[in-house]
């Protein structure tokens, strides 16, 4: 499963999704975190990989607790997806 989380601040780094996502919201630790500058330096992207078996729920349950998350003065949206191309 790979998730998606937009509107990061454009400062945001590796562990501070990392963070973001295990000591804040109580996800399992992800296999990998790579963000990404956004739309003209305002803002990050995360792309987030779990394994393959990780189950649909956490996928489901991460992006409800993600989408609409004031975090450090941006609201995130996430979204799950199945395939990332490199």
């Amino acid at each position: 499963m790979q998730l998606l989380i937009s509107n990061l601040p454009v400062d945001t780094s590796n562990e501070d999704v990392l963070q973001l996502l295990t000591e804040q919201l109580g996800a399992p630790a992800p296999v990998e975190v790579k963000v990404e500058a956004g739309d003209a330096g305002r803002n990050a992207i995360a792309y987030i990989r779990y394994p393959a078996d990780t189950p649909a729920t956490l996928g489901k349950v991460l992006d409800d607790k993600i989408s609409g998350l004031h975090y450090k003065g941006h609201d995130l949206d996430a979204a799950v997806t199945h395939n990332f191309k490199d």
